[in-house]
């Protein structure tokens, strides 16, 4: 009887089934184990005549210290419960007892490190509205960009629109922990191919999103005054990319220069589809002095970040150049020294035709 007794206690650690349960502490500070819906033990009333019937689901919003926030299925009442007026730790613990360890110890903070169990795209499993008459359904599927501490950067290509969603609005978790356990099933060379393919799916995806040229600027840019990192604003991405290309030490930069400038500061404030992103040849440390004498601030990429393959082909080794590129990398005009202004004119050009002949 002994053996089977130390069998059977084996063989129960093996399998998780003696494994913690689940506390409501727990389930506080671990927002990958919230249930998506619970159920209602008792009836709630609320102002206005609605009110909430004991085995009536609801959304689960947000769980924190004695209570969770709830929403009906039908999106009209938002409200709070406390903890034994649901069934929402019951739920958790239920889909809790079904993982396998390594699923249990996963959490969003971790995946954020471990690009390895990012899927390419995640699917919502909530609806909101990205803006006015914008709105992202449960069921749409998203491009996944970025796993961050508390939140996605994901990109909906239906809008257009690349932003932050809440990791638990979706079934990010979810694909994680099949992956998870998938990994260890198979050669750790199968996963990292695995893993390889997934990105540059996902980043061929955001090319198409996105546009080439966008996404081959991302972590180059930094401002020329102050020689810090400044992105492009994800939420308004420009149309078109004017690349300037120059010199401390050119005469014919320095006499093109003001020219630029003054058109930038002329015809930004009508035109913010267009940005201007400055290749400099000289050292950070020189640029800033150049920005700062000839009173530009634009994005800057130092020159041993030039060579990017939309850009790189065309750039002349006469300077100044300028190359005026939709997103997609699109050469649109392309001038340098003497012939410099003449496609500074064609921008000009191009900025003033009507939106449908862009």
């Amino acid at each position: 009887m002994r053996i089977h007794w130390v069998f059977l206690v084996t063989w129960l650690a093996a399998t998780g089934a003696f494994a913690q349960e689940l506390s409501w502490a727990d389930l506080v500070r671990r927002p990958e184990l919230w249930p998506s819906q619970c159920t209602m033990k008792t009836a709630i009333k609320f102002e206005g005549g609605a009110s909430v019937q004991p085995g009536q689901k609801v959304d689960v919003l947000e769980i924190k210290g004695n209570e969770v926030d709830l929403k009906t299925t039908d999106g009209r009442v938002n409200f709070a419960a406390e903890p034994d007026e649901t069934d929402v730790l019951t739920v958790a613990r239920v889909a809790y007892a079904k993982l396998t360890p390594k699923q249990r110890e996963l959490t969003y903070p971790s995946l954020a490190q471990r690009k390895e169990l990012w899927p390419s795209r995640v699917t919502v499993t909530r609806s909101f509205d990205l803006a006015p008459g914008k709105t992202i359904h449960s069921g749409d599927q998203l491009v996944l960009n970025e796993v961050q501490p508390g939140k996605l950067i994901v990109a909906s290509e239906k809008f257009n629109a690349r932003f932050a969603v809440a990791p638990q609005a979706t079934d990010l978790m979810a694909q994680a922990r099949t992956i998870v356990e998938t990994k260890d099933g198979v050669s750790d060379r199968f996963v990292e191919d695995q893993r390889r393919a997934a990105e540059a799916k996902r980043m061929e995806e955001k090319k198409q999103l996105e546009g080439r040229v966008v996404t081959e600027l991302e972590g180059k840019l930094i401002n020329s005054v102050t020689g810090q990192p400044e992105p492009l604003d994800q939420s308004a991405l420009p149309r078109y990319v004017v690349f300037l290309r120059g010199s401390t030490t050119c005469p014919i930069t320095r006499g093109f220069l003001p020219k630029v400038v003054k058109y930038y500061q002329e015809t930004k404030p009508k035109h913010p589809e267009f940005e201007m992103v400055y290749l400099t040849v000289d050292s950070v440390d020189d640029t800033e002095k150049f920005a700062k004498e000839f009173g530009f601030s634009w994005r800057t990429v130092t020159y041993e970040n030039t060579t990017m393959p939309s850009v790189n082909p065309y750039i002349n080794g006469k300077l100044p150049q300028l190359i005026v590129m939709d997103r997609n990398g699109r050469v649109l005009a392309n001038g340098f020294q003497s012939t410099a202004p003449g496609a500074l004119q064609q921008l000009d050009a191009l900025l003033k035709q009507p939106a449908a002949q862009n």
